[in-house]
């Protein structure tokens, strides 16, 4: 073993940079030697202005987060109907809940002897849309969810890697 006053010490990396303290008196005093800047006159009224016109948009041009909050709700209400009709309603519903839509509307359809003239033409599209369109739908939603956060998180990677500093 190699006696104490040979041995190589343990280089510190701490994270704390080191730094000269007559640089940052000399910078400090230089910093509050400079003159006060004053903003440019038309900046205000620029900045004001640009308020105004976000005040004036109606609340259906605004983020979705600006929304009221009925309008919020009525939304997700109609969206979540949208994606129930869109499934047949079972996914979201039981199959009960499907049946009793189908009663009630059985029940209450008032142009039912013109609607049996189209009945093989809905049937038709019908068919063509549970067999083939409605899987592919809930499974391409999936797919283009997941791709989407995949690039978010390539593009997040790349973004710091492009900006990371040496």
């Amino acid at each position: 073993m190699k006696p104490a006053s040979q041995r190589t010490t343990k280089l510190d990396y701490s994270m704390e940079p080191e730094f000269d303290s007559k640089l940052e008196a000399l910078l400090n005093s230089e910093l509050k030697a400079l003159p006060p800047l004053k903003a440019p006159s038309s900046l205000a009224p620029n900045v004001m202005a640009i308020l105004a016109a976000r005040a004036r948009i109606p609340w259906w041009q605004r983020a979705w987060w600006d929304w009221p909050l009925s309008a919020k709700a009525a939304f997700v209400v109609l969206a979540i109907t949208a994606a129930g009709a869109m499934g047949g309603g079972g996914h979201f519903l039981g199959e009960g809940a499907v049946g009793y839509s189908t009663d009630l509307m059985e029940r209450f359809n008032p142009a039912e002897g013109v609607f049996w003239n189209f009945v093989p033409l809905v049937d038709a599209a019908t068919l063509v849309w549970e067999r083939f369109a409605q899987p592919f739908l809930l499974y391409g939603a999936l797919l283009a969810g997941a791709l989407y956060l995949m690039f978010v998180g390539v593009g997040t990677v790349c973004f710091r890697f492009a900006v990371k500093r040496i």
